[in-house]
């Protein structure tokens, strides 16, 4: 696995080519990413009345932390200005929006020292994107809001791009996650795992952490192996993220290899169009 530094913007084809060979794909200081980034700071430090993102699990009671990150998350995914933006990145990057399909931009926070772990889109341990969704052409965009070190990162583990694991894909149904969802509080665990789950411990000798800047964007296949790294700091971690699939990609059958997704259902239907809105599942008939 190599990490390649974008120094200009690349085609679909030539972003394609490199991450479903492995390699992570990382642009930095993108304008559009940069003006995300403060916006969303903007809006959250107006909510602590100028307090810090970063530092308010030191200064609220856990109930009120806990509201704090579900209205944040909230906002971040009802706000417009935020997907635009982050369109923005996409286009910056040489991302052609008309034959691109996404299915959701949320804000995942990983709280300090590890004092909040459960509820909405906090951690996230050992998996491949790609079991969820059956879609070998599925790739990942991934940005901080704010810097971050390895201790509040994200992993990956490239020993195991053409290395099988025991997991859950053969099982596992993304109806009964929803049915227990819809049953389960809002800010509490969901008792069904929402995505397929890894049956088996993972060596960490070769993990990769990676350590990026507010502005930087990450671009890699879906099928990567990879893990939330247990924040260890003093500092919440605030990270974007989407999912996107290239109608052209899998036109012309472009995808990571399927190493050990034993998954029946492919789900076009989670995706739409970057600029219409129209549905991955009927763009391919």
């Amino acid at each position: 696995m190599n990490i390649i530094e974008a120094t200009h913007p690349l085609s679909d084809q030539q972003r394609s080519e490199i991450i479903f060979a492995g390699d992570l794909l990382l642009f930095r200081q993108l304008p559009s990413m940069l003006a995300l980034c403060q916006y969303v700071d903007r809006f959250m430090s107006e909510a602590l009345d100028g307090g810090s993102p970063e530092q308010a699990i030191h200064n609220l009671s856990a109930e009120d932390y806990l509201q704090f990150i579900i209205d944040m998350q909230q906002r971040f995914q009802e706000d417009s200005e935020t997907k635009k933006l982050f369109f923005q990145v996409l286009q910056e990057t040489g991302v052609n929006l008309g034959s691109t399909f996404y299915d959701y931009f949320p804000m995942r926070v990983v709280s300090a020292q590890e004092k909040f772990t459960s509820g909405l889109r906090t951690t996230v341990g050992h998996h491949r994107d790609t079991w969820g969704g059956n879609v070998q052409a599925q790739c990942n965009w991934w940005a901080p809001i704010y810097d971050i070190e390895a201790e509040r990162s994200m992993a990956f583990y490239p020993d195991y791009w053409d290395k099988a694991t025991v997991n859950t894909t053969a099982d596992w149904e993304f109806s009964k996650y929803l049915a227990a969802r819809k049953e389960t509080p809002k800010g509490e665990k969901v008792p069904y795992p929402g995505a397929p789950e890894l049956l088996e411990t993972i060596d960490e000798s070769n993990a990769f952490k990676v350590v990026l800047s507010a502005g930087d964007v990450l671009n890699f296949s879906s099928a990567h192996l990879h893990a939330t790294v247990p924040n260890t700091t003093e500092l919440t971690r605030y990270s974007v993220e989407m999912r996107t699939i290239n109608l052209v990609d899998l036109q012309a059958g472009r995808g990571a290899p399927n190493i050990d997704n034993a998954g029946k259902t492919v789900r076009y239907n989670w995706y739409r169009n970057a600029l219409d809105n129209s549905s991955l599942k009927e763009s391919i008939g």
